[in-house]
């Protein structure tokens, strides 16, 4: 049973039904389906993109790019220089019949010895995902300490926005773009808390039926009807 980092963070939303994640997490749309969205690969083009101009600049200056080091100077002021940007690989580790699989954006090493680890966003999350990306990026750090033995010290959400009233454009590796880079500090959990949510995910995954919904959950019945007419849609179409 393989569990990805960020599917944890569905355990910690506000309107959580154990059957819709179930659900959605036993029966995924494959890549290729008419009902998947293709703006995440977007999404991921545009992480790529960014890990390979950071990457780039760290190379020739032995520094971080200046509109990502001003936005963690602003965020967090006492923070150690950036020694090194790790280079991205997936971690991964057992946890009884299960494996949790993650791969952060950027990890920095710092001077103190200690780590941060950021989440690139093409825009600033919703308030109703904040604890989504928040435990995405703890269950990050969490294989981060237990796999490569580094302590994390820091968490934060990178996104990216427009800045319509900025004469001065900030440069990403040549290319200029009226856009800003803003970075959201995020707590750094204690390994007990993941592995709770982590206990939570395996038992849920490891009912061969669907649990029942959650009583405030509206989405059950409507995600079907949905579901049902999207599909006598397509059907039209292709006939």
């Amino acid at each position: 049973m393989k569990i990805q980092a960020k599917q944890l963070g569905w355990l910690k939303m506000g309107d959580f039904c154990p059957r819709c994640l179930w659900l959605m997490l036993k029966h995924p749309l494959p890549d290729n389906s008419v009902y998947n969205s293709p703006p995440a690969r977007i999404f991921r083009q545009f992480e790529n993109f960014v890990q390979r101009s950071i990457s780039q600049v760290m190379q020739q200056t032995k520094r971080l790019p200046s509109w990502l080091s001003s936005a963690l100077e602003t965020s967090f002021p006492s923070l150690p220089n950036v020694q090194e940007v790790c280079t991205q690989k997936t971690l991964s580790m057992r946890f009884g019949d299960a494996e949790l699989i993650g791969r952060a954006d950027i990890l920095c090493r710092l001077e103190d010895g200690t780590c941060f680890i950021g989440d690139f966003k093409l825009s600033q999350p919703s308030e109703r995902y904040t604890p989504f990306y928040e435990t995405q990026l703890n269950a990050y750090a969490f294989l981060t300490r237990r796999q490569l033995n580094l302590k994390v010290s820091r968490l934060a959400l990178i996104y990216f926005e427009l800045d319509e009233q900025s004469i001065a454009m900030p440069s990403i590796v040549g290319i200029m773009a009226p856009i800003k880079c803003i970075v959201q500090p995020v707590t750094v959990w204690s390994d007990d808390e993941v592995i709770m949510l982590l206990k939570q995910m395996v038992n849920l995954l490891s009912l061969d039926q669907p649990p029942e919904p959650s009583s405030n959950c509206c989405r059950c019945r409507q995600d079907l009807a949905q579901w049902a007419q999207m599909l006598v849609d397509w059907l039209v179409v292709e006939s």
